[in-house]
Order: structure tokens, then C-alpha cells, then sequence
């Protein structure tokens, strides 16, 4: 994703940036008609988020939040009021520094939103800008990940989040590509799954430093590239981040999964925010007797089914963490599951942790289906009849009694016949309506 104008490529070497303009006689750049950002954000709003070109002298005053001098962003710098805060896209680069309290006349630019980010737009800094003050620190926001992802208003402010850390998969990679100039994508999250992007420029500074792997706080610029929020830094001294990461904070934090069915059972539909769970995938999506975006998962409590907003790739016995604060709990035809996790609430903890099945019945599992739903089991003297292949619905006797074993057409294995004979199989709980078996792949029988 290219953050357009915001983080526009570098095309003039720093060397040859103007860090410095005249400043004109104040009296030279009328006050006009004074305004505060907010309502120039409003006017906008007012005119059907149509751009406006200024042809009248209207003021706007406000201090410089974040300005191009880390190479973060190009040709832009952020002002902030008490009120709110704005873009200026500059017509040079250069002038403007962050601590600078100005006055912006707004006359001969235009404001509009670019890509969803509002922004006054051609700003010439030596016609539009007076410079009233140096130095002048603003102090960032305190606020949360999901404030910023869902209020307008924060579009554009100094912000600092707390208790938040940068997403497994990018531990280890720099913020962006220096070699090749290349702006990039890194993913913040908090403690109870919520998640921003952090973007920066290849031209950016620290653009070549590593992430940080622990936990703690951020300081940047929210800005807007669509639909998508984004935080800029404007310098590493900003990131905090030596704390432990959530999944190793207070195992108060951590519910076992008979715990979370036990929420259900108690008439709860999400589980508490700031809870993560840890498991075992016990089933196979390799072998795809399983949707992609499915899986079942178990630690030593108990079992329960989980659905994730896409596809995932986690695999037969992987440990999963799982931020699953406010996550809703609900049943599908009588499964009950997490439903609707975001992958990257996840993160894998360990590969290749073996989970053994417990050796059961057909009878003790249909009557006691509150313990064994979700779970793997090894029900010995099985016998499969129904069909030749194992696609679609067939019986699963041993003896005490029946139950439906249920093959995917998609599975791998589907359209291969049945093995005749008594077996040991080891399978799922499920229930679609009614109780079933599920297997994972052709392993799951021995003779």
C-alpha cells in the first residue's frame, strides 16, 4: 500500500532541501477571518467532502506536530490546535519544523481528502505561513487503538499509545526497505487483539532499524491511505518498547478453554477483554477435511471450535496464543465456537505439540457430549459402513453404539474407499444438528 501524497517518493536529495524561507512582515499576510482547525475540517464536511479552493483570507494558528526533517513524510507537516488537527501539504519542501507555532492563511490553497485523508493543499511557506514561536511542545494524546480506528476526530493528531507491541510476524524485520526505498507496513497490536499500522517511508531515518520485540508505548501522527489508519513516528526516541510481550504478562490474563465454554454456559456471548487463550490445533486444514478459515483447538481443560475472519495457516499441532478479549462466543448448528477471530489476533507459539487423543466410546461420547465436543478421541473397534468412498455422511459403530462420520468433499482423501475391518479411529468431536466424527487424514486409522 503506497500512502500517496503523505509519504510520497523522495525525489530531491536532501542536500538539496530548503530547511529555511523568508518570514515576511506578519502585516504582510493578513489575519483574515480567524478560524480553528476544527472548523475548517467541518467546512469541508459542510460542503459534502468537496474540495474547497480559499480565495478569501482566513486564518487558521496551530503548532507544527511532525514536519519531513526524518524523511518520514515529504513535502507535508501536521499542524494541531486545541481543536484538531490538519495536513498541510507544502508546495517546496522545507520551513517548517516541529515545535513551530504558525498562523496559516489559507488563501490561494485547497482543502481536500486526499485518499480519505483531509489535507490544506498547496501551502506555500513564504506566502501562507507566519511563524509566531519555536520550541513549542505539544503533548501526545494518551488514547487506544480502537479510538483511533473508529474516531474521525483523532485524524491527524500527536498520539501515544500504551501496552502494545508489534506483531510476531514482523519481529525481526526493519520498519522499512532503505536499500530500496521502499515504504512498508508494520502491524501494532494491543493486549486484547485490537490492531493499527505503522508506516514508514524507505526514506525515513530509521527506515534500516529493527522493530522492537517487547511491549510498551508509541508516540506518532494518526493519518488516513482509505480506508486504512496509519500511525507515522517521527523519531525512534518515540518507540518504548522494552517491556514483556502480552503473552507473557500476568497469567491472570490467560482462560483455559473450559473456562471460555463455561462463559458460554453461563449465558455470556464474548469473552472478557484483556483474555487470550493457549492451545493446541488438533485439527488438519492441510488435508482439508476442515474450511480454511477453521480449526479445532485444545489444552489440557478441554476443546473448542474457533473461526477466524479468513483463512489461516496454521497447522495440525501448532501452539497458538490467541488475544481473544471481546471475541464473540456463539454456537453453528449446535458447535459451539470463537467466532469471527482476526488472524492476526493469533500468533504461533510452538510447532509439533503432540496432543494425544483419549480412547473412548461411541455411548460415552453421545452422553457426554458437554465433555467431549471439540475434542480428539480414539475410539477403538470401529467399523465404517454406508458407502464406498468416505465423502459425505457415513455410520461410525464400535459396538456400543452409532454415530455419523462426516468427509468433506474437498478432503484430500474423500473419494478414497473405505478400509474394511475393525480399526482404531482417531477423530473430532463435532456436531452439525447432530453429534459427528470428523478425521483429520488417512493416519487417523489404523488397523
Amino acid at each position: 500500500m503506497i500512502a500517496g501524497t503523505l509519504v510520497a517518493t523522495m525525489l530531491i536529495m536532501n542536500a538539496c532541501v530548503n530547511y529555511d524561507f523568508d518570514t515576511p512582515d506578519p502585516l504582510d499576510i493578513p489575519l483574515g477571518e480567524p478560524k480553528t482547525i476544527a472548523e475548517v475540517r467541518q467546512m469541508f464536511s459542510d460542503n459534502d467532502d468537496q474540495a474547497i479552493r480559499f480565495t478569501e483570507d482566513i486564518s487558521i494558528h496551530g503548532v507544527i506536530t511532525m514536519d519531513g526533517s526524518s524523511g518520514n513524510i515529504y513535502r507535508n507537516a501536521f499542524i494541531q490546535d486545541e481543536t484538531a488537527a490538519i495536513n498541510l501539504r507544502l508546495m517546496s519542501p522545507g520551513g517548517l519544523y516541529q515545535g513551530d507555532s504558525v498562523r496559516v492563511n489559507l488563501k490561494g490553497t485547497r482543502l481536500d481528502a486526499f485518499n480519505e485523508m483531509l489535507q490544506i493543499d498547496s501551502v506555500h511557506t513564504g506566502n501562507n505561513i507566519v511563524k509566531l514561536k519555536t520550541g513549542v511542545i505539544v503533548e501526545p494524546f494518551d488514547t487506544d487503538i480502537i479510538t483511533l480506528l473508529n474516531d474521525a476526530s483523532m485524524q491527524g493528531r500527536l498520539v501515544r499509545l500504551n501496552n502494545v507491541e508489534f506483531h510476531p510476524n514482523d519481529l525481526g524485520t526493519s520498519y522499512a526497505d532503505s536499500e530500496n526505498l521502499l515504504a512498508q507496513n508494520k502491524t501494532l497490536r494491543d493486549c486484547n487483539g485490537s490492531e493499527i499500522i505503522v508506516r514508514t517511508s524507505g526514506y525515513a531515518s530509521f527506515a534500516d532499524s529493527l522493530v522492537p520485540e517487547g511491549n510498551g508505548s508509541i508516540t506518532g501522527i494518526l493519518a488516513q491511505f482509505n480506508n486504512d489508519r496509519q500511525l507515522y513516528i517521527r523519531e525512534l526516541s518515540e518507540v518504548n518498547m522494552e517491556g514483556p510481550r502480552c503473552s507473557e504478562q500476568d497469567n491472570e490474563d490467560v482462560i483455559t478453554l473450559a473456562e471460555v465454554r463455561q462463559l458460554f454456559n453461563d449465558g455470556a456471548t464474548s469473552i472478557p477483554a484483556g483474555k487470550s487463550i493457549v492451545g493446541v490445533i488438533t485439527s488438519d486444514r492441510m488435508n482439508e477435511n476442515i474450511a480454511g478459515r477453521n480449526a479445532y483447538l485444545q489444552d489440557a481443560s478441554g476443546a473448542i471450535a474457533i473461526r477466524f475472519e479468513d483463512n489461516h495457516q496454521f497447522n495440525l499441532w501448532d501452539r497458538i496464543t490467541i488475544f481473544a478479549g471481546t471475541l464473540e462466543l456463539s454456537e453453528f448448528n449446535g458447535l459451539l465456537q470463537i467466532n469471527n477471530i482476526p488472524v492476526g489476533n493469533a500468533s504461533l507459539s510452538e510447532t509439533n505439540i503432540i496432543v494425544e487423543p483419549e480412547v473412548t466410546t461411541i455411548q460415552n461420547i453421545l452422553d457426554n457430549m458437554d465433555i467431549y465436543e471439540s475434542k480428539l478421541v480414539s475410539i477403538p473397534n470401529s467399523t465404517i459402513s454406508g458407502g464406498a468412498t468416505f465423502a459425505g455422511d457415513r455410520t461410525l459403530n464400535d459396538g456400543t453404539a452409532s454415530i455419523s462420520l462426516f468427509t468433506r468433499n474437498d478432503a484430500t482423501f474423500a473419494n478414497d474407499p473405505i478400509p474394511q475391518g475393525t480399526f482404531t479411529l482417531t477423530g473430532i468431536v463435532s456436531i452439525y444438528n447432530t453429534p459427528n466424527i470428523n478425521i483429520r487424514n488417512l493416519d487417523d486409522i489404523q488397523q
